[in-house]
């Protein structure tokens, strides 16, 4: 198990791609010693940065695997001027029968960022919805799209927004495990302790964004281990 973890954490990207005025940090910690969760964040093109944020339902080794062919499926298409709707009806079709016959099901939201212009074009099969705190702002405005969960229909539409993003901007994606974190009176996390967070250490580099995230969770819950994946991935524009 220890090995199939040391392999997992390997297939995550070890840097984020250099974007100009872009600044993206990530990181993902297992409530067991594999998980389901998994982000990537690749170039296509001079000026578009892919992200993506994603949650394979379980904790199995089962899970682990199918995390690892969504990364083979996706990382296929780098390159390809493809929307993110595309991409996502795309893995859909190719994964169904797959996780039919494991019982398994994967949400996850795809973003394109585009630096030339500072669009992001998104889509989302189910998953929650990123955070978005504007530069200058004290809330928090979330980032959704009609969507099903993959796995669950052989064909899918899935619905593709589109969002101008400024310099300051800070765009948060996280898997269910940081909202749905538990303290010792059966309190949960919730969104909106995380987008007053967001607001408050938003000045801050993204790696240090995410670190105040996990002293929050643990602190919250009241221990050191995790009760489900967390994966947390912050974006922001320099």
């Amino acid at each position: 198990m220890e090995i199939a973890q040391q392999i997992q954490m390997s297939l995550l990207p070890d840097a984020a791609p250099d974007i100009p005025g872009v600044e993206i940090s990530g990181r993902c910690i297992s409530a067991a010693h594999v998980g389901g969760d998994y982000y990537d964040y690749f170039c296509c093109g001079e000026h578009r940065c892919d992200i993506l944020i994603a949650d394979v339902s379980g904790h199995s080794v089962g899970a682990a695997l199918i995390m690892a062919e969504v990364r083979t499926l996706l990382r296929a298409q780098i390159g390809a001027a493809r929307s993110t709707s595309t991409i996502l009806q795309d893995i859909n079709s190719q994964l169904y029968e797959d996780l039919t016959r494991a019982e398994l099901f994967i949400t996850m939201f795809y973003a394109g960022y585009n630096a030339a212009t500072g669009r992001l074009s998104y889509s989302n099969a189910g998953h929650n919805p990123p955070l978005v705190c504007r530069s200058g702002g004290d809330g928090c405005s979330e980032l959704d799209a009609e969507g099903l969960i993959i796995g669950v229909k052989p064909a899918v539409l899935f619905e593709e927004r589109e969002i101008e993003l400024q310099r300051g901007d800070v765009l948060l994606l996280y898997t269910d495990g940081l909202i749905e974190a538990m303290n010792g009176d059966g309190e949960m996390f919730g969104t909106d302790r995380v987008c007053r967070q967001l607001s408050q250490v938003r000045l801050l580099p993204t790696a240090e964004i995410i670190d105040s995230f996990y002293r929050s969770l643990y602190e919250f819950t009241g221990s050191s281990s995790l009760q489900d994946d967390v994966s947390l991935v912050v974006v922001r524009l320099a």
